[in-house]
């Protein structure tokens, strides 16, 4: 059988890491860079990455860090990305090489005390290849999966009345509103701006009880240094200039995938902004020449929970489905 060496992340690997995620593997993309998991400060937390070579070659990377439940250490991609798991070579897209690299990333994970293993890995969307062998190569190790249900609009050889035409009657109906009230869409480009979006996107998350993810000062170094080519940041404004929507987009160039990270808007008399943000981001990712949209996941609770009213919102611009899968794997119990 196949041997792989497993080298614990190292932080002098930072360069050759980030060019393996960006330029040599199929399913990894700027948030398994460790350009953008190392804007979270230090201790925040316990890294348990590992690179993977096949003789002097990098052909996998995991990164991943270590949490304790309860009294027992699990080993999880790694916190501070949306998802991870494995990032691989195109060269490992064969069955009994992956078959052969997780039967040795479970007795190295076992050997370190992890009691566990959480792996939820870059969605078929956001890769260039079908990650299937993958996943049959998890479920042959033993992982059990849950899935998340998250939307999506293809717009790569489409007119944008094409896409128009697919949005559902009442969506169409609000929008003409929209556009009869002169409301108006442009990027946001200055600190005030993304300060307004931002207190925005507080109110909105408000009312569930939640705050951002990222602090303001994150999302401005995203933007000024950090992620200036991925991070995108877009706002709708009324004919007086007030902001009545923004939207913080993350795009994933080996994909070309344009993602809504953040959605905000603010009542307004006459007409639905969030429409018009919606039916901007759409806009945007035709002018950019993505392959398709993405407006992220519409269920809690490692996908138990549906949120139905969300996932009909998307669906009404005429959002297509992809899954999230989260693979688990219990070595023991305690």
């Amino acid at each position: 059988m196949e041997t792989f060496h497993l080298l614990p992340y190292d932080p002098s690997w930072d360069e050759r890491w980030d060019r393996f995620v960006m330029k040599g593997s199929m399913n990894g993309t700027f948030l398994q860079t460790r350009r953008f998991l190392n804007y979270h400060p230090k201790g925040r937390f316990e890294d348990a990455s590992l690179m993977v070579l096949d003789g002097q070659e990098l052909v996998a990377v995991c990164p991943a860090a270590a949490q304790m439940v309860g009294r027992s250490a699990m080993l999880r991609s790694h916190p501070g990305s949306t998802f991870g798991g494995l990032v691989i070579a195109p060269t490992l897209l064969r069955a009994p090489r992956l078959v052969a690299l997780m039967e040795q990333l479970d007795a190295y994970w076992l050997g370190q005390g992890f009691t566990a293993a959480e792996l939820k890995l870059t969605s078929d969307l956001f890769s260039t290849h079908s990650t299937d062998v993958l996943q049959y190569a998890l479920y042959h190790a033993g992982y059990t999966d849950e899935l998340e249900i998250a939307a999506y609009v293809p717009v790569e050889g489409r007119s944008y009345e094409e896409l128009v035409a697919a949005y559902s009657f009442n969506k169409r109906y609000d929008l003409k509103k929209c556009v009869k009230a002169g409301l108006i869409d442009r990027p946001l480009h200055t600190h005030d701006e993304l300060s307004v979006f931002y207190s925005l996107l507080c109110q909105n998350l408000r009312k569930f009880d939640a705050t951002p993810v990222h602090t303001l000062k994150e999302l401005v170094d995203f933007h000024d240094v950090r992620l200036c080519d991925e991070a995108r940041f877009l706002g709708v404004f009324t004919p007086e200039g007030e902001m009545v929507a923004g939207a913080c987009l993350f795009w994933f160039c080996q994909a070309r995938v344009l993602h809504t990270q953040y959605l905000a808007t603010a009542p307004l008399k006459g007409c639905v902004p969030s429409t018009y943000l919606y039916d901007s981001v759409v806009r945007a990712g035709l002018n950019l020449g993505a392959r398709c949209v993405s407006f992220g996941t519409s269920t809690h609770d490692r996908g138990r929970v549906l949120n139905t009213g969300l996932i009909q919102n998307k669906e009404g611009y005429g959002a297509l489905h992809s899954l999230n899968r989260i693979y688990t794997k219990v070595y023991r119990e305690e």
